[in-house]
Order: C-alpha cells, then sequence, then structure tokens
C-alpha cells in the first residue's frame, strides 16, 4: 500500500457507526465498503469494520471487533479483536485483545472518502497499533483502562503485537467535552530496537447541526521530529448530501489537500468519493459504496 503514499514512510511515521441494541445488553454495528481507486496504479480494496459489545449490567462484559482492509494486489491487513471487561466503580479494564483506544475514541473523522488513504496517512497522524498489528492478520494481546468523569474521559492501554519481533505500544487518551466542542489529546509510544517511537496529537473538533470543524497538530519522533497539522471541515448541503474539505500540512515534505462528498440512504446504504492532490505530485480520485449497520 505504501507505493500510493511514499512520501509519508519518508516524512515520518472505526468505528463502527450506528450501533443497534439487541436483548441482554448486547450492541452491535459496522461498516463494509467496496472502493476504486484511479491511483498508479489503480486499486479496487474492500474496507470492513464490525464490532459487537455485551454488557451485563455488573461485573463482566465483552468486547469483540473485527477491521479488514483487502487490496486487489494481495495486500490483507485484518485485525482481530476480542476482551472480556471489567466494569468497576474506578472505569473499565479490559483484558485480552481490546481494540486500541485510539480507534474507539477517535474524535477526528477519516481522512477524505477512501479507507486506503485513511489508513495510509495513519503514519503521520496514528494510531499506529492497528496498522502494524494488521499485518500479521491475528490477535494482539494487551490490556486497557477507560474511565469517564462528568465531561471527562481518559484512559490508557498496552499492546503487544506477537509478530516476531517483540513490539510494544503503550497508548493514552483524554478528551473534555464542552457542549458540542471535544478538545482531545492521544500519545503511543512504541517499544522497538533502536531509538523507540513516539507519536503525540492534540487538536479540537466542532459537531454542529449542518457543519464540522476540526484541526489536529500531530508530532511524532523517533531519531528526529516531523510534525504535521491536519484542518477538516463539512457542510450538510441536506441532510443526505455531506461535503468535506481536508488538508495536511506535513513539515519537510509534500502537503495534501482533498475534496469529497457522500450521499447516504435511510436503510444504510451510502455511496461516496473524492479526489486528492498531493502537492506537486499526482493527483487520486477514488468512489466507493457501502452500507452501515
Amino acid at each position: 500500500m505504501t507505493r500510493l503514499l511514499p512520501f509519508a514512510l519518508a516524512a515520518l511515521t472505526a468505528l463502527p457507526a450506528a450501533a443497534q441494541t439487541a436483548g441482554n445488553g448486547l450492541t452491535f454495528g459496522g461498516e463494509v465498503k467496496l472502493e476504486y481507486l484511479d491511483a498508479n496504479p489503480r486499486v479496487w480494496a474492500f474496507d470492513g469494520d464490525v464490532g459487537m459489545s455485551w454488557r451485563s449490567g455488573g461485573l463482566l462484559g465483552f468486547d469483540a471487533a473485527l477491521d479488514t482492509t483487502y487490496l486487489d494486489d494481495g495486500t490483507d491487513l485484518t485485525n482481530v479483536w476480542a476482551a472480556l471487561v471489567l466494569s468497576t466503580g474506578a472505569g473499565e479494564f479490559a483484558v485480552g485483545a481490546p481494540r486500541p483506544l485510539l480507534e474507539t475514541q477517535r474524535v477526528m473523522p477519516r481522512f477524505s472518502s477512501s479507507r486506503v488513504f485513511d489508513l495510509e496517512l495513519s503514519f503521520l497522524r496514528g494510531p499506529i497499533t492497528p496498522l502494524v498489528s494488521g499485518e500479521d492478520n491475528g490477535v494482539t494481546p494487551g490490556l486497557t483502562y477507560l474511565n469517564t468523569a462528568g465531561s471527562l474521559t481518559y484512559g490508557a492501554g498496552y499492546h503487544y503485537l506477537n509478530d516476531g519481533d517483540g513490539l510494544g505500544v503503550f497508548e493514552g487518551v483524554m478528551q473534555y467535552k464542552a457542549g458540542p466542542t471535544t478538545l482531545f489529546i492521544t500519545g503511543e509510544l512504541a517499544d522497538v530496537d533502536g531509538p523507540n517511537a513516539a507519536l503525540l496529537q492534540i487538536g479540537a473538533f466542532h459537531d454542529a447541526d449542518r457543519y464540522d470543524l476540526g484541526a489536529a497538530f500531530a508530532h511524532f519522533v523517533r531519531s528526529d521530529g516531523n510534525d504535521s497539522l491536519r484542518l477538516y471541515g463539512s457542510f450538510d448541503v441536506v441532510p443526505s448530501l455531506t461535503v468535506r474539505g481536508d488538508v495536511v500540512l506535513v513539515q519537510d515534505s509534500r502537503d495534501i489537500y482533498s475534496l469529497s462528498a457522500s450521499y447516504g440512504l435511510s436503510n444504510g446504504l451510502f455511496v461516496e468519493g473524492g479526489g486528492t492532490k498531493i502537492q506537486n505530485g499526482p493527483e487520486t480520485y477514488d468512489i466507493g459504496v457501502g452500507f452501515k449497520f
């Protein structure tokens, strides 16, 4: 997949929507999408993100999820998440192979309308854990802690990537909600051979009735540092049609600009597409159809 954004490596480096509720404290939801990218070369991609959780109303619960991105060249990035959840007065503890908090507590929307582009830009903005763990197409052991106190949500986690290299990733999240505005800060620290890799992100997102605005600053550090700034905006032309604009300004590299739109039906079907331009580089267009449930 790096052939689509080769500059991202040099620059370094979902959530189920519309969840449904059944009996016995069971919730489930997700999204699947087939997209086509007019890139060099052209790419067909299937993306799926489905999840389920169960709460007993007492101490024990369970979370499970599957996220996958499969390209027609054989690239397969799949993660399986499953964890026992202990609900206490001090917060929730998930043990087993919990999904990273940077995914479950994501504030900023996906970049543009292409799931492939959004995944590629994880090298700049995070989260790193799902991208790296997807290479072994299996489970990633770990544990997470999450708690909410009034308008403040905070948590931390550890994930061990059993891919032979023994990579461990620590993560932390904190959010503060003030009406339609959410302030957030996240961090990841990867314990690897040589200098450790760290990614810190801080930003704000405003969710209004017909428009959204967001900004996030990310700082990646290993042997040296690299900064990026993302600016996001969207507007609902009508309830079923949304247009979005995205800009990622990358330090000492080429900036990225994107314009996209999505049209959704009441039954969960949606169509979306857009174009992404790399400064002084190629343009890529994508179109896709999907289903939210």
